[in-house]
């Protein structure tokens, strides 16, 4: 992959999701672990409001509550990965219901930027939860029923984060059908049990209508640890404990979410061995803002369909321009397994042109991928 290969790096890329108001703490923590640069993305998390009938009688209802959080990812080497996961746990409280979730994915990366080098020495070993994927799933901001997070929420599958991107690729080659497509895009993630993603995935597919033209773009990718939130819905509750909160004691005592399987005989992306099958790769890019363009037309020329570029921060946190804020764009592509080093190579490309070195390629592996096909 031309000169660049030489700076590929195997890593764990942190992503912490986590409400505005504790922005401040949470690089604080970033910078006392040696991080140089944050990258930030505004998003939002959504829970179902428990309303009261005229008799005094909860029940749910329809209404959604948006509470905005910050997405926080940095990459850091495998080896802390865990121990940095600890450290942001008891030190956000992330296991009180509604602080956040955090969790770590190991990926390839690509970059001129320099690694932190992490010091997270005396961090409590905490039980973190190693049976879990990420569904994410990228719908046209449409406003109606069948968003992805109303299913969600509708089926108790998790609490789903979303953030907003714009699509490129695909809507341009649909003719005059674009028009009734927005490029406007909902980026919704959902940390699940793994051993029921599929069957969560159909059911967001079959009840959110991703299997009609234009219904969105879903795909899964494993979660090496960590913490999920698990306050779904929110209002006046008739015990002591919510049943979410019971279910997350319950996985802390067993160590894992096996026990509450919903699903069986839906494991069909999985081989003899019961581990799954990686038939793509999510291969991201990160540069400055204005940059994107130049990215996702490499990348369409070398196969594939299209992207999402969702808008972030890069904030500094060590060095000469510390605390200083710059504008950058994150693009999402999915792309078959075999078209992974062209891509990679197209991208890369374009990345030795830039005359800074602030750009990352990243790449991980990917299934269960679904989206509408016309015939």
């Amino acid at each position: 992959m031309n000169d660049l290969t030489g700076i590929s790096r195997e890593v764990s890329r942190i992503t912490l999701i986590a409400h505005q108001s504790l922005n401040g703490k949470i690089m604080e923590i970033f910078a006392g672990l040696g991080v140089r640069t944050l990258f930030a993305e505004n998003s939002r998390c959504v829970r179902q409001k428990v309303n009261t009938s005229f008799l005094g009688i909860p029940g749910l209802g329809m209404e959604f509550s948006d509470v905005a959080t910050e997405i926080f990812r940095v990459t850091v080497p495998v080896a802390a990965a865990d121990a940095v996961l600890c450290r942001l746990i008891k030190e956000l409280e992330l296991q009180i219901p509604g602080r956040g979730a955090v969790f770590a994915q190991e990926l390839t990366e690509i970059t001129r930027m320099d690694a932190s080098e992490i010091s997270c020495e005396g961090v409590d070993d905490l039980r973190l939860l190693k049976d879990l994927s990420l569904i994410t799933g990228i719908q046209s901001k449409s406003g109606s029923g069948a968003n992805l997070f109303r299913v969600a929420l509708k089926l108790g599958v998790g609490v789903p984060v979303v953030s907003i991107g714009i699509g490129t690729g695909i809507r341009d080659r649909l003719g005059l059908l674009r028009v009734t497509i927005s490029p406007e895009k909902e980026l919704v993630y959902l940390m699940v049990p793994s051993h029921d993603a599929d069957g969560l995935q159909r059911l967001l597919i079959e009840e959110g209508h991703l299997d009609r033209p234009g219904g969105g773009f879903l795909y899964q990718t494993p979660i090496r640890a960590g913490i999920v939130d698990p306050l779904i819905r929110i209002g006046r509750q008739e015990h002591a404990a919510s049943i979410e909160q019971i279910i997350a004691a319950i996985d802390d005592l067993k160590k894992g979410t096996a026990w509450r399987k919903r699903f069986f005989g839906m494991e069909s992306n999985y081989d003899s061995s019961g581990q799954p099958v990686y038939t793509h790769r999510e291969i991201g890019f990160l540069c400055h803002e204005g940059e994107g363009d130049a990215f996702v037309h490499a990348a369409m020329q070398a196969g594939a369909e299209g992207a999402t570029i969702a808008r972030l921060r890069a904030i500094r946190l060590a060095g000469d321009k510390k605390g200083h804020s710059v504008p950058c764009e994150y693009g999402i592509l999915c792309v078959a397994s075999p078209l992974e080093q062209q891509i990679l190579a197209a991208l890369s490309e374009v990345a030795a042109r830039r005359e800074d070195s602030e750009w990352v390629l990243q790449s991980q592996k990917a299934c269960s991928v679904f989206a509408h096909k016309r015939n």
